[in-house]
């Protein structure tokens, strides 16, 4: 309308998201271990499979065993790769909106799910307390009465995502390379993280003030 190509505002139009940057809110190595060790064993590996494989909760409630292959060195699980093939929302599967993908499993994530190995091809991974599959909300219900258990406020489910997407970028992995794990429609999107990272900029700040230059 400021340009003039539209004498009147269009009806109805949706709101559009603002435009700027924002500062991810991510838990330390050390409080998402706290949260791993506060939560009971099943709640400990679905956690773990968002935590350290950056998986979104409606691939977790679909994950199943013949989607997991592990790695063995002198009988004990030390990785290899799960791939995600389809996430449930609402009652709904569907595959993820950027495609199937491969992501590694860590030693940390490969014991957690070794005890599964043996298992029904096709039953579930993660399964609650119940031994029954995450219902819509269950994950973040659960997490909740985790984190407080641990003494950790501010957080949703989904800062467990975003730990295993920063972990990954720390340790080197190309930002092309996270984009594909993490299923980020967009490169931009995964550069996020590797330019907005509270702890870094916390560090940085810090190392700022200490500087003898001033």
């Amino acid at each position: 309308m400021k340009r003039g190509y539209l004498r009147t505002r269009p009806a109805n139009l949706p709101r559009l998201k603002p435009i700027g940057q924002t500062v991810l809110e991510l838990p330390s190595d050390e409080e998402v271990k706290k949260l791993l060790d506060a939560a009971r064993e099943a709640h400990r590996r679905s956690f773990a499979l968002m935590a350290y494989a950056g998986l979104r909760p409606n691939e977790v409630r679909t994950l199943r065993r013949r989607d997991v292959r592990l790695r063995w060195e002198k009988g004990e699980a030390i990785g290899s790769f799960v791939s995600i093939l389809e996430g449930r929302s609402h009652g709904q599967i569907r595959t993820p909106k950027t495609g199937q993908r491969e992501i590694p499993i860590v030693p940390p994530l490969a014991r957690l799910l070794a005890p599964v190995e043996q298992g029904p091809r096709d039953g579930h991974i993660a399964l609650n307390e119940r031994g029954k599959p995450w219902g819509q909300y269950g994950l973040d219900q659960a997490f909740s009465r985790v984190r407080r258990r641990a003494g950790l406020e501010g957080w949703s489910v989904y800062c467990l995502r975003h730990h295993a997407i920063t972990l990954w970028l720390r340790r080197g992995v190309p930002v092309h390379v996270v984009q594909r794990m993490a299923g980020h429609k967009h490169l931009a999107t995964s550069q996020r993280y590797a330019h907005y990272l509270k702890k870094d900029l916390e560090e940085a700040a810090r190392r700022l003030a200490e500087t003898s230059a001033w």
